[in-house]
């Protein structure tokens, strides 16, 4: 044990093995004696980086103790806390975590809140934390075990330093670099005088504080620093060791930012060699120095070795996130991709600069954009299925409906995302693992139609690396739109749209002008299409079908409304349109529904009051009800217009119909997917409020800001002007309890209401409302609105849809006649893009099995 901490290893290790065979011989393999003798030689194979040979022995070491000694026994913590801990080096959270959360509950209990050993459980979950991107958890842990150490062993202990570096960790991350350096400080002056100048806790303290000084630009003092762990880890590790990997790679990063590319490439060659032979070729440290030796060698022009070189880390990036998110509760998830920064988005900064640069930033978009919607959908598909996990997801759904009352208190509120998360992680860890997949840019190619093209909208920060001495956050530009156009045949054209201000500028104000029904929001739709579409001319000639996934506030445009490039005719004229959340989706829309086809149900006209709502009149002229209301007074008011509506549609469907008080959300819920589902009632999506303006004293919509977009993003039903009188339903569905339900095999939701296309657009995701909600759910396809629909004119045009449909039209196809329908319509009203233009189809648009 001395020649361990010392870091001694070589010596070490034979004395521990003479120690377990000789408790094995006398004691028996079963002794606890023996399980000790067992996680010692864990723990030093471990701290040698050779996990394949210490899992094995910790595992034997956990067992025979939660044999001999029990489940809640302190050693078994120990024994937990160890296993635990070899996983996370491996990047394995999924498995560390309940580990380590047994192994904590043990100890608090067994020992008490403030014993050294249960600061050790606070410190080691605080790192899987971290590692997560959960900084603010892991700062709460950390806070905790250093109050534990500082009082219990003294503020010069070395565990009490470990403390301190920990929590510093957990500043720097957080990018509050005042706050982490007098710790880090701190810490290396305690290792240093109680475990010596040459220890590798003192190595790591040195390598931390010279991290910070290196993010900050302060390379003199970093360097030094850098030198000296690199040294020590060297001696006391060994020059094949992760640590020594790690220090490695930390001092040519250093050296690139100051333009020293030959001293840097070797350096990052002997890191990668390191890593992929010491951690194996799947794990993350393999995949920052591939990263890493990419970027050097793309800043000195080696493009060819570069791209290698990147694609391999990108790949192995998108199988480690495919790997651990899934067993994240949903809201946790956007934070571990955030642990991966740069690496994908720095790859669009490479589209402009041959055939070799573009395949890789569309093969960076292809498989990132949409990946958590991805793997949410395919979990609530295994979910749906008969099995154990149908007890906990039918919990779920209970809870996430408790959540999504706007009546709760905001501790009310918090209590109940606790346990949602909770069940979340119960469920995912009975669900089977979701198998990674990696897509390649020839496969989307392969599975585009003739004569047809497939844009991927881009938005992204240029990254300019020929400056070394700015620090990494300085090297980013301003924000700009390209696009990545791919024809069947593979080849791939890159178009820079220009800076995303302006353009996102115009499409906000297209929206406003057709919102207010300004005669002239064609125009500003022209300029829109002028700014994203006039630029694809030479890459989309001669093309007749065009596939659409936008990217940030393109998401907002209805591109039936644009102008097709050099021509007098509209887009939804001169092309079929086809719009996908990502291209990725061209092979999945490839695999038609094996799911019993069941009737189509038409909900319509809700009883808001729950009182029947009388219909005043059958005619489809323009009204001044809009199908919206006022989120915050929570009043809605009838809509005749729905009535209609809903008759129509049913008889043309043969769906089932429930209008007036029969309209609830419970029903919805209870549906196991319809074929159709065609939703004719008030929708909304309320923004987020910024902090200063956000109410955390009292129930109602306000309470909502700051929580999940899909809480604010929903649709009304009966009785939800009186939400208190049924305690089983509010009235209200919102898209995270829709994200809940099971809809594969519904081949088309349609949601005939204001603003049901609107939510929140996050970077990487695309929007966060109904629309995510609905595929989610599994749902082939969706018709929603981008901004707030008439009435008796949406009636009319549902109407029209439908008879197309039932005729045997496309989705797609259909839309677009029944919008050059209205587009030609001599009433002035209809004919205004207000009207036709506002209802956008996402997913299949091929027909719809009746």
């Amino acid at each position: 044990l001395l020649h361990h901490v010392q870091g001694l290893y070589a010596k070490a290790e034979p004395l521990f093995q003479r120690a377990l065979a000789i408790r094995e011989k006398a004691l028996g393999p079963e002794h606890p004696d023996t399980a000790q003798s067992l996680n010692y030689l864990a723990a030093l194979n471990h701290g040698q980086g050779l996990y394949a040979k210490a899992e094995p022995l910790s595992q034997r070491g956990l067992a025979i103790r939660e044999k001999a000694l029990g489940p809640e026994h302190p050693d078994t913590a120990q024994s937990l806390n160890d296993l635990a801990e070899l996983y996370g080096s491996q990047g394995l959270y999924a498995r560390a975590e309940p580990l380590y959360q047994r192994a904590l509950a043990i100890r608090e209990k067994a020992l008490g809140p403030t014993h050294p050993d249960t600061a050790k459980s606070l410190d080691r979950f605080a790192l899987l934390n971290l590692n997560l991107g959960l900084y603010v958890k892991a700062e709460v842990l950390y806070q905790r075990a250093l109050a534990i150490n500082e009082k219990a062993l003294g503020p010069q202990h070395p565990f009490t330093a470990a403390s301190v570096n920990n929590l510093a960790l957990s500043y720097y991350k957080m990018g509050f670099y005042a706050k982490a350096e007098p710790l880090y400080q701190r810490a290396l002056a305690i290792s240093e005088k109680a475990l010596g100048p040459y220890h590798f806790n003192t190595a790591a303290g040195l390598n931390n504080l010279a991290q910070l000084y290196k993010a900050q630009g302060f390379y003199a003092k970093a360097e030094p620093l850098f030198q000296r762990a690199l040294a020590i880890r060297e001696k006391v590790l060994g020059p094949e060791h992760p640590d020594t990997a790690q220090s490695l790679n930390n001092l040519a990063g250093l050296y690139d930012n100051q333009g020293l590319y030959v001293k840097t490439e070797s350096l990052y060659k002997r890191a990668l060699a390191i890593n992929e032979q010491a951690l194996g070729p799947e794990h993350r440290n393999t995949a920052n120095s591939l990263n890493n030796l990419a970027y050097l060698y793309n800043k000195q022009g080696f493009y060819s070795k570069a791209d290698n070189l990147s694609r391999r880390g990108l790949s192995l990036q998108f199988i480690l996130i495919q790997r651990e998110a899934p067993y994240l509760p949903v809201n946790e998830r956007q934070s571990f991709l955030n642990t991966y920064p740069y690496v994908y988005e720095r790859a669009f900064s490479s589209a402009q600069r041959g055939s070799s640069g573009a395949n890789l930033a569309l093969f960076s978009r292809l498989n990132r954009h949409g990946l958590l919607q991805e793997i949410e959908q395919r979990q609530a598909q295994l979910a749906s299925l008969p099995g154990p996990q149908q007890a906990l997801a039918t919990e779920l759904r209970a809870v996430t409906q408790q959540l999504a009352s706007m009546a709760l208190a905001p501790e009310q509120r918090q209590q109940l995302k606790g346990q949602q998360e909770e069940l979340e992680k119960q469920l995912y860890r009975l669900l089977p693992q979701l198998e990674p997949r990696v897509v390649e840019v020839q496969q989307v190619a392969a599975a585009l139609p003739a004569g047809s093209a497939l844009i991927e909208f881009q938005r992204y920060r240029p990254f300019d690396g020929s400056k070394p001495e700015n620090p990494d956050d300085q090297r980013w530009g301003q924000a700009r739109y390209q696009a990545l156009v791919l024809k069947p045949d593979g080849a791939i054209t890159t178009i820079d749209l220009g800076l995303a201000k302006p353009i996102d500028t115009l499409i906000q104000a297209a929206l406003a002008g057709s919102v207010r029904l300004l005669m002239e929001s064609l125009e500003l739709w022209a300029q829109v299409g002028r700014a994203v579409l006039n630029p694809l001319i030479p890459a989309t000639r001669g093309v007749n079908t065009l596939f659409i996934s936008p990217d940030g506030e393109l998401n907002r445009i209805p591109f039936a409304a644009l102008p097709a490039p050099g021509s007098s005719q509209l887009l939804s004229e001169a092309l079929q349109l086809r719009l996908l959340t990502t291209g990725r989706e061209l092979l999945d829309l490839q695999n038609t529904s094996t799911v019993k086809i069941s009737q189509a149900l038409v909900v319509a006209n809700p009883s808001f009051d729950r009182k029947p709502v009388s219909v005043q009149s059958n005619s489809l002229s323009i009204s001044n009800q809009q199908r919206s209301g006022d989120l915050g007074s929570r009043r809605w008011s009838p809509l005749p217009g729905t009535a209609t509506e809903g008759v129509a549609i049913a008889q043309l469907t043969g769906g089932r119909l429930l209008a007036g008080e029969q309209a609830q959300a419970a029903t919805i819920q209870q549906q196991q997917a319809p074929r159709l589902l065609h939703l004719a009632t008030h929708a909304y999506f309320q923004p987020d409020l910024p902090a200063a303006k956000r109410s955390n004293n009292k129930p109602g919509p306000t309470a909502l800001s700051g929580e999940n977009p899909l809480l604010r993003s929903g649709i009304v039903f009966a009785g939800a002007n009186q939400p208190d009188a049924d305690p089983a339903d509010d009235g209200y569905l919102t898209a995270l309890e829709v994200a809940r339900l099971n809809w594969k095999g519904t081949e088309l939701v349609v949601i005939s209401a204001c603003d049901s296309g609107k939510g929140d657009i996050q970077a990487g995701e695309g929007v966060y409302g109904l629309k995510r909600a609905i595929a989610v759910a599994g749902a082939r396809s969706s018709l929603l609105s981008l901004w707030a629909v008439d009435d008796l004119a949406t009636a009319a045009f549902m109407e029209s849809f439908y008879i197309k449909l039932k005729a045997g039209a496309g989705r797609a196809d259909a839309l677009a006649a029944t919008q050059k329908q209205f587009r030609q319509s001599s009433n002035a009203t209809w004919s205004h893009p207000y009207v036709w233009a506002a209802f956008q189809l996402s997913g299949d648009w091929g027909a719809v099995m009746w």
